[in-house]
């Protein structure tokens, strides 16, 4: 195959034969033809594949796999009929130990090369953990409807439906649910959720008639832009974590995988040290998820969460188990920059705990967490890259990473979280 000046690669039709020896953040393997990274969905390290260009820039391709040529000795059978074809899970053909190394390969080196830690990454980022089962761990799935209205999931980089009627990864609550509801319900997209004993069913109505599901369950209806209106059932579902009970409204975050919120708590506490009388903030709280577990190990905590109805819950969660817990319904960029310049309205914090959506804490929130001093920062990262950045600012302004610890909540996917703790490096001055 040869190239053209632009860096492109011509005949892009043609099969090729690539060695991949890398392992790309979007869970594709990583290849090169003539110098060029090609990345390969479906692709492990260690094995020679055929493949077909399918996306051709000046500075990378994307390629589909046609063949495996030699395989991994960590490439297994699909444990589910419609990977492949299904855009849900892209690693159910790896072990799910050997996926876990992969995922730990993935942290080291975004936060080696894209966080500036250079080689202490492999020294400061341990080996992922398991959070529980490999299968059977999803609390809550999306499912939409094709033409005829059968549920499924979006075939992967489409919207085309590809109809499910099991979910190897969803609880066995949840394949209930799925089961019990059937197709046809005349709505585009069906959320089922399944937390403790409750079950709910929240359908976004299509174009037609909608059909109600009947059974013991919340039912509700979602539109565009407003929180789902309860039309039979309870507007808040029940979860029971370390320990502690939480109420969930339908339209608020919750992690997916029960199994893997205990084992987050537990590792945040961990890295949480002795909270003992200290004052903690938990930005993007959410309900209440670690803020409840904190004000339990003796922390003074504030917690910020800018969506009303989870705020709402955080604030009824914390009254319910008597705990030290103030929250906040502001959105947090608001919170950090009153707090860095000084509100006295807020208590200095000596630890902060945040949990950011997929875009990370971003520059700015890192300027006003650096401007309160806080002695210790707890970062949960569902997104590497975006860690990474974080990461990079934190460093640069002053603050040491200790830890890093990637949690394996998503398994079967190239997800990953990951649980970084920083302290306030008073040796040297910020660069």
């Amino acid at each position: 195959m040869s190239s053209v000046s632009d860096g492109r690669l011509a005949d892009r039709s043609d099969p090729v034969e690539v060695a991949v020896d890398g392992f790309a953040h979007g869970g594709e393997g990583v290849g090169r033809i003539e110098g060029k990274v090609v990345l390969v969905a479906g692709a492990l390290p260690g094995e020679r594949v055929r493949v077909r260009i399918t996306e051709d820039h000046p500075r990378w391709s994307r390629a589909e796999l046609l063949d495996v040529l030699v395989a991994s000795p960590d490439r297994v059978e699909p444990p589910c009929i419609y990977a492949g074809s299904c855009g849900g899970c892209d690693l159910q053909h790896v072990r799910p130990d050997a996926a876990r190394a992969l995922k730990t390969r993935v942290v080291r080196e975004q936060l080696a090369r894209l966080g500036r830690l250079g080689a202490a990454a492999d020294r400061l980022v341990e080996d992922c953990r398991s959070a529980g089962p490999d299968l059977g761990y999803r609390n809550h799935v999306q499912l939409h409807a094709d033409a005829e209205g059968r549920l499924g999931f979006h075939r992967a980089g489409s919207h085309d439906v590809v109809p499910i009627e099991h979910c190897l990864v969803a609880d066995e609550q949840v394949a209930q649910l799925r089961t019990l509801i059937g197709d046809g319900t005349g709505a585009r997209e069906v959320s089922l959720r399944a937390l403790g004993a409750d079950r709910a069913v929240v359908l976004t109505p299509g174009a037609g008639p909608l059909d109600v599901p009947e059974g013991e369950m919340t039912v509700a209806l979602r539109s565009e832009d407003r929180a789902p209106v309860v039309l039979r059932g309870a507007g808040l579902l029940h979860a029971e974590v370390a320990g502690i009970g939480l109420r969930v409204p339908l339209d608020a975050f919750f992690q997916v995988n029960s199994a893997g919120a205990e084992a987050l708590v537990a590792l945040v506490l961990e890295l949480a040290g002795d909270v003992t009388a200290r004052d903690v903030w938990d930005l993007y709280a959410g309900v209440g998820l670690l803020s409840l577990p904190l004000a339990r190990a003796g922390a003074h905590v504030l917690a910020v969460e800018s969506v009303r109805s989870a705020a709402d819950a955080a604030r009824l969660n914390a009254e319910l188990s008597g705990l030290d817990v103030t929250v906040v319904d502001e959105r947090v960029e608001r919170v950090t920059a009153r707090g860095a310049q000084g509100d006295r309205s807020l208590p200095a914090p000596e630890l902060i705990v945040a949990d950011p959506p997929r875009a990370g804490l971003g520059r700015r929130v890192v300027e006003d967490l650096v401007a309160m001093t806080p002695e210790r920062i707890v970062l949960v990262a569902c997104d590497v890259a975006s860690l990474a950045r974080d990461v990079r600012d934190l460093t640069e302004l002053g603050y040491r990473l200790e830890r890093a610890v990637p949690l394996d909540l998503f398994p079967m996917t190239h997800h990953v979280e990951t649980v970084a703790a920083f302290r306030r490096d008073t040796s040297a001055a910020p660069r």
